[in-house]
């Protein structure tokens, strides 16, 4: 019987080598920002900042962003509510960039990350819920809606990666809003939306954008998948 768990340990470890797709997309912002990154984690790193505690300050700082969107004064929210959004998506990459710095990787520590992640979105996207609660786009769309779609959307983005990846090696990250590409897009809706408003418009553009980004990995996935397990 030990021998037969051995040898099916074996087989799934084979077909896991088997299948080692590669697919990130060339469109990520972390490309642009890690010379920042790297800057912040190497000073961080100086200052005996763990990876784990950079990952607890992002949340702290999505935290914070929720705290001022919602009982700072208007408009001037929405520029603070932007700057911690922009700061949370820079520290998103910084726990990693400390953990290869200090050759302190874990895997508690990529779990720790990745659970993160998805409380500080769930916290952002409470945030803008409550924000937008009593507001309507084009006096028609409820935008309790348009946020609770686009939450599930990202959601859907970030399951469909994990989930492929536990599975087959490699990199399933595809489509256009990653992670960081989501918090930027609400960075500069910010920004926008105190200077000009369209604040409605620019988060069913969001929605619209996550959704299409959803629907277009889960095909690239299944296709490359299928290709894959036929050859």
């Amino acid at each position: 019987m030990i021998l037969i768990t051995r040898e099916l340990d074996f087989f799934k470890s084979e077909e896991k080598e088997k299948f080692n797709l590669n697919m990130p997309s060339k469109l990520r912002l972390r490309y642009i920002f890690r010379p920042v990154v790297k800057l912040i984690a190497k000073g961080l790193s100086k200052i005996g900042v763990s990876p784990n505690i950079a990952t607890i300050i992002m949340f702290a700082f999505a935290i914070s962003s929720v705290i001022f969107l919602l009982f700072f004064s208007r408009p001037l929210n929405l520029v603070i509510f932007a700057i911690l959004i922009f700061i949370t998506g820079i520290m998103d990459g910084v726990d990693g960039a400390i953990a290869r710095l200090t050759d302190k990787s874990t895997k508690f520590g990529g779990f720790f990350d990745s659970v993160m992640d998805r409380l500080s979105e769930c916290v952002i996207f409470f945030g803008l819920l409550i924000y937008c609660w009593n507001q309507k786009l084009w006096t028609l769309i409820d935008l309790k809606l348009i946020i609770l779609m686009g939450f599930l959307a990202t959601l859907m983005i970030s399951y469909m990666r994990s989930r492929a990846e536990n599975f087959y090696k490699g990199d399933f990250d595809v489509g256009l809003m990653g992670r960081s590409e989501r918090l930027f897009f609400l960075f500069v809706s910010s920004l926008i939306a105190y200077f000009y408003g369209y604040y409605n418009e620019l988060l069913f553009l969001f929605m619209l954008l996550v959704i299409g980004t959803a629907i277009f990995r889960y095909i690239k996935i299944s296709l490359q998948l299928k290709l894959r397990k036929n050859e």
